[in-house]
């Protein structure tokens, strides 16, 4: 689910920087001197914005890796007290879920 979300936000984003990329061709065709240099200064945060777009990827992808690796650990030396917390959240669940 993260995936998909993260996903969609990294779409999103380029979607944005292609249409003011897009639109900074229009204005840079079109404008003045001062247009251009604010067209420099746009194209260079979008530049940015995309290393750390591709950065904040890269260890959100790591994190998650880590975190399986943990879990699946704990879940292979702990097999019964996993089985027993996961019956509990259920056993909670259904009762909450009756009393409505």
């Amino acid at each position: 689910m993260t995936t998909l979300r993260d996903a969609r936000l990294r779409r999103d984003l380029d979607n944005v920087v292609t249409q003011v990329n897009h639109l900074l061709s229009t204005v840079g065709e079109e404008g003045s001197q001062s247009l251009q240099g604010l067209r420099g200064r746009v194209a260079e945060a979008a530049s940015v914005l995309r290393d750390k777009m591709s950065s904040l990827d890269t260890d959100l992808r790591g994190n998650a890796r880590y975190a399986a690796r943990v879990t699946d650990g704990y879940v292979r030396e702990n097999p019964w007290r996993v089985v027993g917390v996961g019956a509990a959240i259920g056993l909670l669940i259904g009762y909450l879920a009756s009393r409505r």
